[in-house]
This record gives C-alpha cells, sequence and structure tokens, in this order.
C-alpha cells in the first residue's frame, strides 16, 4: 500500500521524520533544540527574570563585609647565629608542620589574646549575643554565679564571632599563610588581621623565651648538684690509690703491668733465638756426621774457610784421579796428590768440630736465658694477680668519676649557651606582607553572585523546559506523527475560531418535501463545527479539508470508498472530520453518504438530526428499513445516516459484526460514490474494529499536542491483521502559533 504525506490549510508542512523535540538519534539535532528554545523561550525568559529579581532584592538587603588579608612566611631554615643548638628548635620543613601553624593561628589562646589587645568586648559587631547565645544563657543559669556566667558567655560570644570571622590558610605547598579576617568595616578588618599576625609572631618569640628561661634555671640547679658529686668521685679515687699503694707510670697502667709488658717482650726474642740456635746446632752436627763428600755441608754451616776448603778438597782429588789415570797408583805425584787431599780432609774436620763447639756453647746460653726470663715473667704474674683485685675497684672508682665529669663538663657547656640565647630569640615567622585597608567589599560579590544566579537561572530555565517537553507527549507536527506511527499524514486541522451563524432550521427526512437544510439545524457551538466547509469556505480550516480530500484521493489511486473516520480515544475531532470532509467530497461533485457509526456515542447524530427517532441499529436488528432512515440535505444533497440510542446498547459489537451491516454497507456502496464512516474511538471499545475489518481503508485522527503517541500506536496494534487498512492520519485541533513554534516556520499560509 503506497502512503504519501498531505499537508494542512494554513500550518506548512515541515519535512518528513521530524519531531517536535530534540531528535533521539545518535546525532544531536540542533534545530530539534532551538524549536524547544522556541516553544519554551518565555518560561525560560520568566524564570531568569524571577530569579534575578529575587538576587537583585536579597543583594540590597544583605550587609556588605569587607575582608583584609596579612601574609606569613613561616622560615624552615635554622639560623645559626652561634654554634650552640637552641633550646626550642624550629618549626621544621615538612607539610605536617606547616599545617600545625595554621592551627596554632586558629587556636583559643590566639584569638583571647587579639580580643584583649583590640577590645573587641566592647565591639557591638562582635559582643553582640544572638537568640541561640542568649537562649543558651537561660539554660545555663544556676550553675554558676550570674557574673561569672555573664562575663563566660561574653567572652565566649567574642571568641566564636572571631574566630568565624577569620580564615588561616595555606598557599599551595609553599610556606606562606594568609591570615583573612571579615568585617563590616574596611580599616577593623585590616587592624585585626594584622593583629592576629602580629600576635602569632610575638607569641613564638615569647614561647622560645620561656623555654630557653626554664633551660636555663634547671641547668643552673643541676650543675650544683653535679659539682658536689665530680668532687667527692675524684676523692675516692686518690684515696684508693693511696691506701693500696697503686703507682701509675701514666697512660694508665701501673707500675707491674709495664714490667710484665716488657719481660714478656724479652721473654718473645730469647725464645726465637733459642729456637734458632737449635735449628743451627742440629744442623751443623748432622753436616759433621755426614763428613767431607756431603755436597751442602758448606752451605749449611754458612762458613766461608769450609767452603775454601771444600773447594781446594775439589781440586786436589779430581787432580789425583787424573794422575792416578795417567801414571798409576804408585807413582810418587799420585802419592803427593793424596798426601794433599787427606791434609785439607783433616783442616775441613778440624773447622767443623770448631764450629759445632761454639753453636752448642751459643746454644746452651740460649736456653738458660730463656729459662731465666720465664722464672721472672712467673713471678711478676704471680705478683700482678695479687694487685688485680685492688685494681678492679680502682678501675670502677675512676670510670665513675670519668662519667660524672663528663656529665657536669656538658652540663657546663650546655648552661652557659643557654645563658647566652635568652638575649637573642629570632622567631621562625616574618609578616611579609601586612593587610591593607580594602577598597570594596568582600561579601557579598555582587558581580560573582549575579553572574552565578544568571547561569543558575537560565541552567533552572532550560532544565525545566527540557523536562517539560520531555513530558509533554502529544503529537506536535506532521514529520513525529509519520516517524511514530508509519502513516503518512493526510491533512493538519487548525482550531476553528467561532462566528456569528443563521439561525437553525428543522431537519427533513429524505424523500420528504423541505426546502430547508437539516445541517443549520442545531442551535448549538457543536453544530458549527460540523458545517465549517460550508459555513465558512475560505477559512483555514476549510482549506485543510480539502487537502485531506486531495490526499484520500492519492492513496490507491482513489480506491477507498467506504472510509472509516477513527481516533485512538474520544475527543479528538473524529466527527467533526468525517462531517467535513463528507461535505467537501460532496461539493467535489460526488454522492455522498455519512453513516454515524459510533452506536455508544453518536454525536454526528445529536448535532446533525437530534429529532430522529431511529437509524442504523434499527436497521442491523430488521426493524427499518435502509431507506426509511436515510436523511438528505437539500440544500449540500449530503446523505446522513443516523444512529439514535435510546439507552445502553450492550450487542454493540456484536450488531457490526453481522451479515446485516454487511449488507448496509454493500448497498451504500452501490448507491453513492463515497461512504464516510463516523466510527467510535479504538482504545476504549471494540466497535471499530470489525468495522475497518469490512471498509476500504480508514483514516486516524490524532490531536494535536493531547494525544500519547504511545496511545495511537496501542490504538494501531489494536488492529493486529487489519492494521494495513489505515491509509493515513489527520493532525486535529492544531493552534497556528504552537505549531509555527514546534515547527519553526516563520509564518502560516492562512489564518483559522
Amino acid at each position: 500500500m503506497t502512503r504519501r504525506s498531505s499537508e494542512g490549510a494554513g500550518l506548512p508542512a515541515v519535512p518528513a521524520g521530524e519531531a517536535h523535540g530534540p531528535a533521539s538519534g545518535d546525532i544531536l539535532d540542533l534545530r530539534g533544540l532551538w524549536l524547544v528554545l522556541r516553544r519554551r523561550g518565555g518560561m525560560v525568559a520568566a524564570t531568569v527574570c524571577l530569579v534575578l529579581a529575587i538576587t537583585v532584592m536579597t543583594l540590597a538587603l544583605i550587609e556588605p563585609r569587607y575582608s583584609a588579608t596579612a601574609v606569613v612566611l613561616i622560615d624552615p631554615r635554622q639560623q645559626r647565629v652561634i654554634s650552640a643548638e637552641a633550646v626550642l628548635s624550629g618549626i621544621g620543613s615538612d607539610a605536617a608542620a606547616v599545617e600545625s601553624q595554621v592551627e596554632v593561628i586558629e587556636s583559643s589562646t590566639l584569638a583571647l589574646r587579639v580580643i584583649a589587645r583590640e577590645k573587641l568586648e566592647g565591639d557591638p559587631e562582635f559582643a553582640e549575643r544572638g537568640f541561640l547565645l542568649r537562649l543558651l544563657e537561660q539554660v545555663s543559669v544556676g550553675r554558676h554565679s550570674p557574673v561569672h556566667d555573664e562575663a563566660d558567655f561574653r567572652r565566649a560570644a567574642v571568641l566564636d564571632a572571631l574566630r568565624e570571622r577569620m580564615q588561616v590558610k595555606r598557599r599551595g605547598r609553599t610556606y606562606v599563610l594568609e591570615i583573612s579576617v571579615v568585617s563590616q568595616s574596611a580599616q577593623k578588618a585590616a587592624r585585626l588581621a594584622n593583629a592576629v599576625a602580629d600576635e602569632y609572631v610575638a607569641g613564638q618569640l615569647a614561647a622560645k623565651y620561656r623555654a630557653t628561661e626554664r633551660a636555663s634555671q634547671w641547668l643552673g640547679g643541676r650543675l650544683e648538684a653535679l659539682r658536689e658529686q665530680v668532687y667527692g668521685a675524684e676523692r675516692a679515687v686518690e684515696h684508693y690509690k693511696a691506701e693500696h699503694n697503686l703507682v701509675s707510670v701514666g697512660s694508665g697502667d701501673n707500675l707491674l703491668e709495664q714490667q710484665i709488658a716488657e719481660i714478656s717482650q724479652q721473654m718473645i726474642l730469647a725464645r726465637a733465638r733459642t729456637a734458632e740456635a737449635r735449628a743451627k746446632f742440629a744442623q751443623i752436627r748432622e753436616a759433621a756426621s755426614a763428613g767431607v763428600g756431603e755436597p751442602g755441608i758448606a752451605e749449611a754451616l754458612g762458613s766461608l774457610v769450609v767452603t775454601n776448603l771444600r773447594t781446594q778438597f775439589a781440586e786436589a782429588a779430581r787432580r789425583t784421579a787424573e794422575l792416578g789415570a795417567r801414571y798409576g797408583s804408585q807413582h810418587p805425584s799420585v802419592t803427593a796428590a793424596r798426601a794433599q787431599v787427606d791434609d785439607l780432609q783433616r783442616q775441613i774436620d778440624a773447622e767443623l768440630a770448631r764450629i759445632l763447639a761454639g753453636v752448642r756453647n751459643e746454644y746452651e746460653v740460649a736456653v738458660g736465658r730463656e729459662a731465666s726470663l720465664e722464672a721472672s715473667l712467673a713471678e711478676l704474674k704471680k705478683e700482678a694477680a695479687r694487685w688485680g683485685e685492688s685494681t678492679v675497684r680502682l678501675r670502677e672508682l675512676e670510670r665513675e668519676a670519668m662519667a660524672l665529669r663528663s656529665v657536669y663538663e656538658q652540663f657546663l657547656t650546655r648552661s652557659k649557651e643557654t645563658l647566652e640565647q635568652e638575649s637573642l630569640q629570632i622567631a621562625d615567622a616574618e609578616i611579609v606582607a601586612p593587610a591593607i585597608v580594602p577598597t570594596r567589599p568582600s561579601y557579598p560579590r555582587t558581580g560573582l553572585v549575579l553572574a552565578v544566579a544568571c547561569a543558575g537561572s537560565i541552567l533552572a530555565g532550560l532544565s525545566l523546559a527540557f523536562a517539560l517537553e520531555h513530558l509533554d507527549v502529544g503529537f506536535r507536527s506532521i514529520g513525529q506523527v509519520e516517524a511514530c506511527l508509519g502513516l503518512p499524514c493526510l491533512g493538519v486541522l487548525p482550531v476553528v475560531q467561532e462566528r456569528p451563524r443563521p439561525m437553525p432550521l428543522a431537519p427533513q427526512a429524505a424523500g420528504r418535501d423541505a426546502s430547508r437544510s437539516w445541517l443549520w439545524s442545531a442551535n448549538r457551538p457543536a453544530d458549527a463545527l460540523m458545517r465549517i466547509l460550508v459555513e465558512q469556505p475560505l477559512s483555514a480550516f476549510a482549506e485543510a479539508v480539502r487537502k485531506v480530500r486531495v490526499g484520500l484521493r492519492s492513496v490507491e489511486g482513489g480506491g477507498v470508498r467506504v472510509l472509516v473516520v477513527v481516533s485512538a480515544l474520544p475527543g479528538e475531532g473524529k466527527s467533526t472530520i468525517a462531517a467535513n470532509l463528507a461535505l467537501a467530497l460532496k461539493v467535489a461533485g460526488e454522492r455522498v453518504v455519512l453513516v454515524d457509526g459510533d452506536l455508544r456515542n453518536p454525536a454526528l447524530t445529536r448535532v446533525l438530526a437530534p429529532h430522529a427517532e431511529q437509524g442504523l441499529i434499527e436497521v442491523l436488528r430488521g426493524e427499518q428499513p435502509l431507506d426509511a432512515i436515510l436523511m438528505e440535505d437539500k440544500a449540500t444533497g449530503l446523505t446522513f445516516l443516523p444512529t439514535v440510542r435510546t439507552g445502553a446498547v450492550a450487542d454493540a459489537a456484536e450488531l457490526v459484526e453481522t451479515h446485516h451491516f454487511d449488507a448496509v454497507l454493500e448497498r451504500l456502496r452501490l448507491a453513492f460514490d463515497r461512504v464516510i464512516v463516523d466510527a467510535a474511538p479504538l482504545l476504549p471499545v471494540v466497535d471499530s474494529r470489525a468495522i475497518i475489518s469490512r471498509v476500504d481503508g480508514a483514516l486516524l485522527v490524532v490531536e494535536w499536542g493531547r494525544i500519547d503517541p504511545a496511545a495511537a500506536q496501542a490504538a494501531i496494534r489494536t488492529l493486529a491483521a487489519d492494521a494495513d487498512r489505515v491509509i493515513g492520519a489527520v493532525l486535529s485541533k492544531v493552534t497556528t502559533e504552537g505549531y509555527r513554534y514546534c515547527c519553526g516556520i516563520g509564518s502560516a499560509d492562512g489564518g483559522a
């Protein structure tokens, strides 16, 4: 089924698919947002004006206050005027130390000093007590004396007022502190800020002076006691030495210990010499027993004489061997050579004997010296053991005296340094920027408050506008109808303004001899809506109905001969549209019959034929023929089939589903070019569902700005398989100005 949209007269259409608010797609619909602002701009402006007016009045009533700030620098460096360490060290360089100074400045102790210095207890700005404080006074009466209570409450009130108006903060991660005080007077604010800074610096100096003074007094008292203790300990040491005859030779050692040390050194040397002599004696004795032929004897003895004799002996032996080989053993030369060899052997043996005797004597002397030293050392050790018991107690007395002397010297040095520090105290903070008198109030900040109020009011107005837009679920444009329902919008019908009309005339049944039109019969406001097309043919509403007629003919090539006009809910204007659409088709030259198919609430019959006594219900029940019920308007030639409801029609749905209703529609189809049926709403009752299944097409009427799109969708879903028979929709009761704002149209084609 081909569907095409149409435009309503006097209300230009917008592009298909456009809703009345911001689009729900992924891309931001700036035009949709602009349309929302156009529709709700008045409310946003009213919200902004209201908030700004309240803000201005509030600012006018608020008493201005001034804020002055003094800047204090915390110096973590240790100033070393003298080498001695201060009694009260510096503040420190970590963040916690700096934050601790903030708490010190905000403390009650410092605030009370400022109150006393500036005499704030007599200042009305600080001494005035509020209602809660006065109530607290009344509750606390009886616990203390009245005078005491009055003074305490006044002091507490001033203290709370000052601390409430004072703020101390650290600049980022620096060592700079800002001390700000707020007051009703600019001069007072600067004076109080400087007073707080001065009291803080003075408090640091006073704390250091008090700490140094207390340390000096304590050190002085301790020195007297330590001096007596040192004197008594040293006297005990000297008395013990004299009593036990303990003589010291210097460096903390006594004479006996020095002798033992010397003999021990000599003993070590004697043992070394004895070992050396013993080894040498054993070596020479082994060499002598080995004989002259031993190769290493000269080297073992270390004697040049033996070495020379050994050389001569070797040369003589070699020469004797050569002569014996040459002349024989009996030759005189060989005999002489042997005699020389024997003589050299005797000389070597004699030299070895002499050397051995000397080494033996040296060895015996070394052994004797070692034995003597061992005896002396043993005797000294016995003596030292006897003296050791006495020196243990001596060392204990000396250590005690030395410890007391060391403590006394330290206390004496520190006492002298502390006395010097009393006259030199340097604060760890300094005022780098005293507070100056402010030239403009810090509270309220009119410009900032107005800017925030303006921005907040705009945001609140926009939020309210978009919230109302979100809550406004009604249809606002052709694009929204087509996007939501999937139907072409065949027209947009504006709201009709009442105009004067001729006096109504009585209706006649079709076929009777009557010259007056039944369309003018009802003397009620509703009847004017049913005949706008003929009463106001040049109106925007009449033009919109004619466009619906054109759109209706374009659907399926004009093949929709039996058309039912329905709506989702009652009161959406379907009866008015059905009557005027029938008139438009009649004026166009078609034979048209208008059927009031709402068996439960026949609105058309009440307006167009209020005097009818029988209608469609009687035809369907077989009580009256169709021709006797049809009514015809002589002026326009429009035929009308009324429905008269004399009571509750319980079987309305069953009457529509009978073959009698099919027969009525078939007879009307044959007798007329177009059959327009005004049916009941879809959601409250089921009558219209049965009618739509028996006609060529249906036209859905939706009221502009009222009907919930979900209700319209639910109405179409109730048709189930017959939903395709709905050929289009009509947007009714549209206000021209509202439609322009919803769709962003500058002007309408005409007025209603």
